[in-house]
């Protein structure tokens, strides 16, 4: 499962790679799919989806047998801002409306076991503000709103209230968000992540990461849980050693990049090497249990970071002039450093051969996709058509090095 609060494009600034105008596409990664969000609202999802997660109800593979553009983009009903997965792998998107529509089989979308509906069918959340981002771990699911505010709901020891009460019922869902208190950060939010795990962190418009759950790596250095006897505000900021301007999350991890262009990483599965430290830390089962992302320092990328996105086991970073260097755990192939390479403990010195500037990149358990500006190239595992090539691609299993992917984002030439 990869977390697509996680994958969020972050706005350029004016010494940033552009986004490409002739694409205007964003590309989001999830465990066996892919998906693309154009800047008409357009939504497309090509792979494998369980219970009609693709949202193209009962058809569950795109991409197989077939051109992503000749399934139709998916009927959710209204223009896509954004793309999430939440709680038990429920789909959300953001609307255009600053409502969000979720399908899925867990209990944020309300579903009984077994429905196969289709988005436009599914639940909608609405608040009295609207709803800009989302996040979701295993049991719990949070909303950001405009003007900096997070509301949560779901198991009650992961939503920050500090009170242990469990918020949000199946049948009411669609109003949950206009019930539920705000969680008391100290501050407006403008962004949220959560991993796969039991943790949610905002980064506050001051620059400052704060974290609740009851994980144990959540990057005070206590090993203590946060937010079920009291709340973010009182637990403070996460020592980074600078001022956070972006946040990303995979599965039970979370990196900062600061104002200085260097990142910091902490969460669980340090031995799997995601979060970048280097094969000292492989016997580490965290990073943030009983030391800080300060005390850790620099992730060691030897260059300043324009951008990183985080996936379920890797991380990715773009460099001046769209350089890519991926690191972590990818599977055979999905780190894009050939079929040989399948985990990194630390960034690389290389730069992975993707064929031009990289404007945008998602991450998936066992793929990568890249947007350039000629195209989408994608690498890693391709068993269930997840890079939209009209195969499943069986033998060889595994695509080691970028390939275009014939995907075209207007689906008209």
């Amino acid at each position: 499962m990869v977390f697509v609060a996680a994958l969020a494009l972050v706005g350029c600034s004016d010494d940033e790679v552009p986004y490409p105008t002739e694409l205007e596409l964003e590309l989001v990664g999830f465990d066996l799919s892919t998906c693309s969000i154009r800047s008409d609202g357009e939504l497309r999802c090509w792979g494998t989806g369980y219970k009609g997660l693709l949202g193209y109800g009962e058809l569950e593979t795109v991409g197989d047998d077939e051109d992503p553009c000749d399934v139709g983009p998916v009927d959710i009903g209204a223009p896509v801002r954004a793309l999430y997965t939440i709680s038990h792998g429920d789909r959300c998107a953001i609307l255009d409306s600053g409502q969000a529509r979720c399908w899925g089989r867990g209990f944020s979308a309300g579903y009984q076991e077994g429905t196969e509906l289709l988005p436009r069918q599914g639940t909608t959340l609405t608040a009295e503000r609207d709803i800009l981002q989302l996040a979701g771990g295993s049991d719990h699911a949070c909303a950001l709103l405009a003007g900096g505010v997070v509301r949560c709901w779901g198991q009650g020891a992961l939503l920050g209230y500090g009170d242990g009460v469990d918020r949000g019922e199946r049948e009411d869902l669609s109003e949950v968000l206009t019930t539920l208190p705000d969680v008391e950060l100290g501050g407006p939010a403008i962004a949220i992540v959560a991993g796969d795990f039991h943790s949610t962190c905002a980064l506050l418009a001051a620059g400052g990461v704060r974290c609740w759950g009851t994980a144990t790596s959540l990057g005070y250095g206590t090993g203590e849980a946060i937010g079920d006897d009291e709340t973010p505000a009182q637990a403070g900021d996460v020592p980074l050693g600078g001022r956070a301007t972006s946040l990303v999350a995979g599965r039970g991890s979370q990196c900062a990049l600061l104002e200085d262009k260097t990142l910091r990483c902490w969460g669980e599965h340090a031995a799997y090497g995601g979060l970048g430290y280097g094969d000292i830390f492989t016997a580490l089962e965290a990073v943030g249990d009983d030391e800080t992302p300060m005390d850790m320092g620099p992730v060691p990328v030897g260059e300043p970071i324009e951008r990183v996105v985080m996936g379920d086991l890797k991380t990715c970073v773009l460099l001046a002039g769209g350089r890519l260097r991926c690191w972590g755990d990818g599977g055979p192939g999905a780190l894009g450093y050939g079929p040989s390479v399948s985990r990194l403990y630390a960034p690389p010195d290389e730069d992975i051969e993707v064929g031009g500037p990289v404007h945008s990149v998602a991450l998936s358990r066992t793929h990568t996709c890249a947007v350039l500006d000629e195209g989408i190239r994608c690498w890693g595992i391709n068993n269930y058509g997840q890079f939209g090539l009209g195969t499943s691609n069986p033998s060889p299993l595994f695509i080691a090095f970028p390939v275009d992917v014939p995907f075209r984002p207007s689906c008209e030439e």
